[in-house]
């Protein structure tokens, strides 16, 4: 199992009560996957670099896990079609 964490900005049109469900959806992708979230942070809305869709802020959210490396490529295949999320980040750690 090797470390990893996400970093996903979530639509800032989507209210409080569907953040939680969007990180929930975004965990249910990684542990379906085999992941094991050890932590996992919500940042909160800040205003983005550029415009992203015609939105200047995004809601963050970073998240660690643990998972074979060979999963990453489906979980980021499931990541793509999700609607909610306008970009996200999988890096590796040391």
């Amino acid at each position: 199992m090797k470390k990893y964490e996400i970093m996903y900005i979530i639509n800032p049109t989507i209210l409080e009560e569907g953040r939680d469900a969007v990180v929930e959806k975004v965990n249910g992708i990684l542990t379906a996957a085999g992941a094991t979230i050890t932590k996992s942070e919500k940042w909160g809305e800040r205003k983005l670099a550029y415009p992203i869709d015609k939105k200047k802020t995004g809601f963050y959210v970073l998240a660690n896990f643990e998972i074979e490396g060979t999963q990453i490529a489906g979980v980021e295949a499931k990541l793509n079609i999700a609607e909610e999320l306008l970009r996200y980040i999988v890096v590796k750690q040391d």
